[in-house]
């Protein structure tokens, strides 16, 4: 059963299936996330400073010094390291191996639902479900922290994502569970619905209360997910980022790890913060709320579509 709908029995090669429900295929799994969260961890620090993810090599940030292959291992040589730069022994950040280990449990998370759930309820293992949704997730957490860092949703992570899921949808539809037509629609009203809410408070307010990049992260959303995806991510995004980021506030930090005007200058249609409105006149970026919600739905889809049937019903 995958979302909910019973599967219908498929003729799958025994070696293969062998193969596939192996261990040692789930920890094949388990690594390959932790690669590409690495590489993840690159494209969180360069893309947003317009700087390449292929050259040069990846150096310490405090002394310089090159990091070596055997030192650059994802999760074990942060810890063989004991979290900190072998030249110079200043702090590496955690966020490092934070990045990796979340590649690594979603990738093997990812492959649990769709390859060996599958197989062990008599149907066809879902490879290509599992690589797509994990581009999806692993986006996702980019975008988090490139906005939580620098306000930044890159243009240059979520559209290539938007445009695989689109290509997806119509090549496949039954791969990721939705058509072209609807994941096409849902992230062009999406897109639609934020650039217009900015347009509007640029040309009343003459500030911008929300930025393109959330507009292109729901966009991405909607061309994997369609309208359910889109409509829980805008909802339990805007619930959770109130209940994270108020209390937050109330205690007198900040979401973000960064100022925005810090980051983007003295930019008039970014405003400034009220202190007589409290933490409601408080900045806070939008894109780490909106990405939580959207893997909630990637990996709870059917009991969260049950759960609202419920409430509805």
């Amino acid at each position: 059963m995958v979302d909910g709908v019973p599967m219908a029995p498929a003729a799958v090669d025994p070696i293969l299936v062998s193969v596939l429900l192996a261990p040692a295929a789930s920890l094949g799994a388990f690594v390959w996330g932790a690669l590409w969260g690495s590489f993840a961890n690159v494209v969180i620090w360069r893309v947003p400073r317009g700087l390449s993810v292929v050259s040069p090599r990846s150096a310490c940030t405090a002394c310089g010094a090159p990091v070596a292959w055997y030192d650059n291992l994802p999760i074990a040589s942060f810890l063989a390291l004991r979290g900190r730069c072998r030249r110079c022994g200043e702090p590496l950040a955690l966020r490092y191996l934070v990045v990796e280990v979340i590649g690594a449990v979603l990738s093997f998370t990812l492959y649990m639902m769709h390859v060996v759930r599958p197989l062990v309820e008599g149907g066809a293992p879902g490879i290509g479900a599992w690589l797509l949704w994990f581009v999806f997730g692993l986006g996702l957490v980019i975008v988090t922290y490139t906005d939580l860092d620098l306000w930044i949703i890159p243009s240059e992570v979520v559209l290539p994502v938007a445009a695989l899921g689109l290509g997806a949808a119509a090549l496949s539809p039954s791969t990721l569970g939705v058509g072209v037509v609807e994941a096409a629609v849902a992230g062009g009203a999406a897109y639609g619905l934020v650039a217009g809410l900015r347009w509007l408070y640029l040309r009343f307010r003459g500030i911008e209360a929300l930025g393109l990049g959330d507009a292109k992260l729901l966009l991405m959303v909607g061309a994997f997910m369609g309208a359910g995806g889109v409509i829980w991510t805008v909802a339990a995004g805007a619930i959770q980022g109130l209940l994270v980021a108020v209390p937050l506030l109330l205690l007198g930090k900040r979401v973000a790890h960064s100022d925005l005007q810090e980051v983007h200058g003295d930019d008039p249609e970014l405003g400034e913060e009220d202190p007589a409105d409290g933490v409601m006149g408080a900045r806070v970026p939008f894109g780490p709320f909106l990405a939580v919600a959207a893997l909630e739905f990637m990996l709870f889809r059917s009991a969260i579509v049950e759960w609202v049937a419920g409430l509805m019903g």
